[in-house]
């Protein structure tokens, strides 16, 4: 019976893994050694960092309409403002959802037994979009500001808008 190589792993003569310092070859996958993943984006100009910022400030202000605003006039001018602004509408579409899902969950149990304590839960996510928002904006807003991209984990932040 002669020894038969597994379906998986390397070829029988082919050293493991790709060679040290040798062209990048895409079979192992991963790409060459000291590329960055996920999307590169040009290096920003001189105003985009501003207009990045004020998505994420002008939120304190007039809640979701700055991102919303600065997104649908800037998206096409340049994609770091494009991404910040998404990010920072896409941070408050999530918040609101996760409002309205505990939301739908405890008022009508709350109106069916006629007692205000099954609303207690929704004070959790509350207090998410009390301190949760301050969190991320500031963080936010200091990331554009040095010109840097920056992702929210994805708990507080669905991409829903891109």
């Amino acid at each position: 019976m002669t020894e038969q190589p597994p379906p998986y792993g390397e070829p029988y003569g082919q050293p493991p893994g790709p060679p040290p310092g040798g062209p990048y070859d895409p079979r192992w996958g991963y790409g060459p050694p000291g590329v960055p993943h996920g999307p590169q984006y040009p290096p920003p100009r001189n105003d985009d960092t501003t207009w990045a910022i004020f998505a994420y400030v002008g939120m304190l202000v007039i809640s979701f309409l700055a991102p919303l605003i600065i997104y649908l006039v800037k998206m096409r001018e340049s994609p770091f403002i494009r991404f910040h602004a998404a990010q920072a509408l896409n941070l408050q579409i999530t918040l609101l959802i996760h409002f309205l899902a505990v939301g739908a969950v405890c008022v009508p149990v709350t109106i069916a037994t006629e007692s205000p304590w099954f609303l207690i839960p929704l004070a959790f996510p509350y207090l998410e979009a009390l301190f949760g928002q301050w969190v991320f904006l500031i963080l936010g807003a200091v990331k554009a500001g040095k010109g840097q991209i920056y992702r929210f984990p994805t708990f507080f932040c669905f991409r829903m808008v891109r």
